[in-house]
Order: C-alpha cells, then structure tokens, then sequence
C-alpha cells in the first residue's frame, strides 16, 4: 500500500519586477511629478489640435474692438489690434514647446554623444575635447545666438539649431562623468576584452545605462530653452510677427501692462505653469530614477 502524503500548499512567489516598472510605480506615488505630467500632457494635446480647436485664427483683427477686457466672445481679452488672446497663446504653445522640444533634442545628441566619446577614449583624446567645452562655456551664447540670427536671418529652424547648439555642454558634462564611473566596471572590460569596436561598446553598453541622468538633465533643459527662447522673443530676436510665442506675447504685455495688465497676466501664467511642471517632473523622474530608492 502506498502511503498518503500529504499536500502542503507552498507560498506564492512575488511576482519580480524590472528596474523600469519599479521607476514607473515610484513615479505613480509622487502626486506632484504626475499632476506636472497629466498637466504637460494636456498642454502638449492642446497645442496638436490648437488649428483645429481655436476659436479664432492667431492673425484675425478686429482694429474697431481693440484691446478689450476678457469676456463671453473673448475669455481672455484681446490685444491692441483686436487679437484674441487665448488664440494666440495656444499657437504661441505651438511654437514655444517646439523649441523646447526640438532644441532640446539637438542639444541631447550632442551632448551625449560628446561626452560618451571623450568619458570612454580618456587621455588626449578627453583633454581636447573637454577644453573645447571649456572655452565654450567662456562665451556668451546669447550674443553667439544673436550673431546667429543677424547673419543668416530670423527663422524658426535656425532659432532650434542655435539654442541647441548651446545648451548641449552641460550635458557633456554629465554624461562624461557618468562613463567615467561605468568604464571601469566588469561588463565594459568583458566588452572590451571580446574585441567589441569602441563605436559599438559606446553605444551598447555605456549610453544606456547613463539614461537614468540623462533623462533627469532632459526635463529641466526644456524650461531652461523655453526661457531662452523667451527672452529672445523678448528682446524681438526670436519668432517674428504675425506668429507669436510665449516670449513675444510676454514681451507685448510687458509694453501695455499699466493699461492692460490681462496682454501680461495670462501668458505669464502659462509659461510659469509650464515651467514649474516641468521641474516638479524632473525631480519626480530623478527620485524614480535613483537606484538607492527603496523598493517596496
């Protein structure tokens, strides 16, 4: 005869998670980095569908209104030529966001791939390139921008590539410090051990696992290309009339603000709305991002 055993229920294992999902849930418990989110998200929706959704076109005037206080036909007022406001801060979203997103996007590839050559070849080769970072960071990007602008002319392509040709050395930075730390460690020196070209170690296994940082820089760059891009506008260097950005539309207020403070208020209050968002969302992203996070 067969003895009966008997069944014991065995525990139910902990279902694992990667490092990505347990960012992701830290990020979901910070209420503050996710209401910055739905907030940016929101913005970036309005901005997609402003031609479709505005209740007037951005260059429509009305001379005989002039600027009026908010009201049923225009809830954020006009402007001295009889604009509507809230039009024309939802097309200056368009263009203010495109630089921030566009810039930034140039400076992060320069950036990263600067930094991840110069941190990985060492020697000379780092030498050199970071004395040019250097001499870079000793000029004045501002009136490099400006030189810019007044040589090949005002156009918005040219406004991205020349904020982010100036805003990538910081990054480079980052970046070279954290490959610093990462060559040395066993993966890279098997890498290097098997014969793996340079290119190919860089790309593989040293730009992914400085993305954490990388990622964190991204988010307060925005604000920071914003800004630029606002005070160009501000000083009329930046996007040219009829089009308007935040900066342009700050900069009319600014004129008018004893007379008609609402030209001032409003898009002052989106663009710092923005910019706070974007830095609670930074912060959320670098307490999501860091390894020492305890896990729950």
């Amino acid at each position: 005869m067969t003895a009966n055993i008997p069944k014991v229920d065995l525990p139910l294992l902990e279902k694992g998670s990667s490092l990505s999902q347990d960012a992701i849930a830290r990020l979901r418990r910070n209420k503050v980095g996710m209401a910055s989110f739905y907030f940016l998200l929101l913005l970036i929706l309005i901005a997609a569908v402003t031609p479709w959704i505005a209740p007037y076109t951005y260059d429509a005037q009305n001379l005989a209104l002039g600027a009026a206080p908010p009201s049923a036909d225009h809830w954020l007022g006009t402007d001295t030529l009889g604009r509507d406001q809230l039009t024309r801060i939802m097309y200056g979203s368009r263009v203010s966001l495109m630089v921030g997103f566009i810039a930034t996007a140039v400076a992060l590839t320069i950036g990263v791939l600067w930094g991840a050559i110069a941190g990985f070849l060492g020697g000379r080769v780092d030498a050199v390139m970071m004395r040019i970072v250097d001499a870079l960071y000793a000029l004045p990007f501002t009136i490099f921008i400006i030189l810019l602008t007044v040589i090949f002319g005002s156009s918005m392509l040219l406004l991205f590539l020349a904020i982010g040709a100036v805003e990538w050395l910081t990054m480079a930075r980052i970046v070279r410090g954290q490959v610093l730390t990462i060559k040395r460690q066993e993966f890279v020196e098997a890498a290097i051990s098997m014969g793996l070209s340079p290119w190919r170690i860089i790309s593989r296994h040293l730009i992914p696992n400085v993305l954490g940082p990388v990622i964190v820089y991204t988010t307060l760059t925005i604000p920071s290309v914003i800004l630029l891009e606002s005070f160009l506008s501000f000083l009329g260097l930046g996007i040219q009339p009829p089009a308007s950005s935040w900066g342009s539309l700050i900069s009319g207020g600014v004129e008018t603000m004893e007379e008609y403070p609402w030209l001032l208020i409003f898009p002052g209050l989106v663009l710092t709305m923005t910019l706070f968002s974007l830095n609670f969302l930074g912060d959320g992203l670098r307490d999501a991002l860091d390894p020492r996070a305890s896990k729950d």
